[in-house]
């Protein structure tokens, strides 16, 4: 696009139909994006009507086996932990940590409109604030401050209040308490100066792109773009799927969720039953992206359930069709599945991380013979010879 500014749509969310900023046609722009800009009708929006066409197919829609819950329906979980275990990975805590890992190399941009695939609704779920620091332990957000000094101005703002009586002082003696138990230690503080740094280093240049992090606008394709990254390795996967259906159907993959952070991933579990609740999430490893099936007609989701189980039966990812229109992919780093014994001891993790909902439910009891076919009792779910796979569906990202 040479020196054009980068264009934006305004569009519903799928999830939760507030109009949000999707992701820009181009990744690397040589001008800051325009927060009024409108959308280009030969690229990005024309890219997202393709993806939303209605189209079908008399082609049956058949799941393999490998795209199944596991008999167990705690191993798929359990093997994705167990990968990011044997890897050792870092888990961001936060928009601060993504974008440290980025200055580092640890995790790559994928274009938001590729040669064969689209980002199709990435990071618009929930809102965050890039200047604040997920703290797992408290499961609470600290501000981050530039330096001493606008640390020391807002200590002196609260202590100011805590004189007084009533609700505000009390809140504000609170306020000054937590925020000591952070900056009150040297150790912790510059940690947190350099997570501010990182933040602001980034939004100033974001490959050739300003973002001014005072605008609600910009705040919200400053968090589009972070969300937009994952490890090479992941990235080599979903390239080579979206180049498969794209040579097969001549369309673009819709890929709707690529690396969360901690605190990303915990506030969406609010809303998303898919969204995993446990330590390491596969999400928030950098190795896992999600494949959107809405729009896609029954031989198109054929074609790429095929294309991931053949690249699960060769040790390469875990996959798992959704249902909530999605196929959910991790990728593994080696290419080979982690060991069984390191899985087999995360499954009771798997389940404290969500009580009760690995309950084996106890078998119908047998009806009366009252009325012909009416009396038949239900089928339970189809399982394969292997047993390995059911055709049940859980939480699982």
């Amino acid at each position: 696009m040479g020196s054009a500014a980068i264009l934006w749509v305004f569009r519903p969310s799928q999830r939760t139909g507030e109009t949000v900023a999707t992701a820009p046609a181009e990744t690397q722009p040589s001008v800051p994006v325009l927060p009024s800009a409108p959308p280009d009708p030969f690229t990005w929006a024309a890219a997202v009507a393709r993806v939303e066409e209605p189209r079908g197919s008399a082609e049956r829609l058949e799941t393999p086996p490998e795209l199944m819950h596991h008999e167990d329906r705690r191993r798929f979980l359990a093997v994705q932990m167990a990968d990011t275990r044997e890897e050792s990975y870092e888990l961001p805590h936060d928009q601060a940590e993504l974008a440290e890992m980025i200055a580092r190399g640890e995790i790559v941009e994928v274009k938001a409109l590729g040669e064969h695939h689209l980002l199709y609704d990435v990071g618009t779920s929930l809102r965050e604030d890039p200047l604040t620091h997920y703290d797992v332990g408290s499961v609470k957000d600290v501000p981050l401050y530039p330096d001493m000094q606008a640390w020391l101005a807002e200590d002196e703002r609260l202590a100011g209040l805590a004189q007084g009586r009533g609700s505000e002082a009390a809140r504000a003696r609170e306020r000054l308490e937590f925020l000591a138990s952070f900056y009150g230690e040297p150790g912790t503080r510059d940690a947190l100066f350099r997570e501010h740094a990182a933040v602001a280093a980034l939004a100033r240049d974001f490959g050739g792109t300003r973002y001014d992090l005072e605008d609600p606008a910009d705040r919200t394709r400053f968090q589009v773009r972070l969300l937009s990254f994952v490890r090479p390795e992941a990235r080599d996967v979903l390239l080579k799927v979206a180049r498969a259906y794209h040579e097969r159907f001549h369309r673009l993959l819709p890929v709707t969720s690529l690396v969360r952070s901690q605190r990303y991933q915990r506030r969406l579990s609010r809303v998303n039953p898919n969204a995993a609740l446990v330590d390491s999430a596969p999400h928030t490893t950098g190795m896992a992206f999600d494949i959107s099936y809405k729009y896609l007609a029954s031989d198109e989701q054929n074609f790429v359930m095929a294309t991931l189980a053949e690249m699960e039966r060769e040790g390469r990812v875990e996959a798992l069709r959704e249902r909530r229109n999605h196929f959910h992919v991790y990728a593994f780093t080696r290419g080979e599945r982690p060991a069984e014994l390191l899985v087999a001891s995360l499954l009771d993790d798997v389940e404290a991380a969500n009580p009760g909902a690995y309950r084996v439910r106890p078998a119908a009891a047998p009806r009366k013979p009252a009325r012909k076919a009416a009396s038949r009792a239900r089928a339970r779910p189809v399982s394969r010879a292997s047993g390995r796979r059911t055709r049940t569906a859980h939480r699982s990202r």
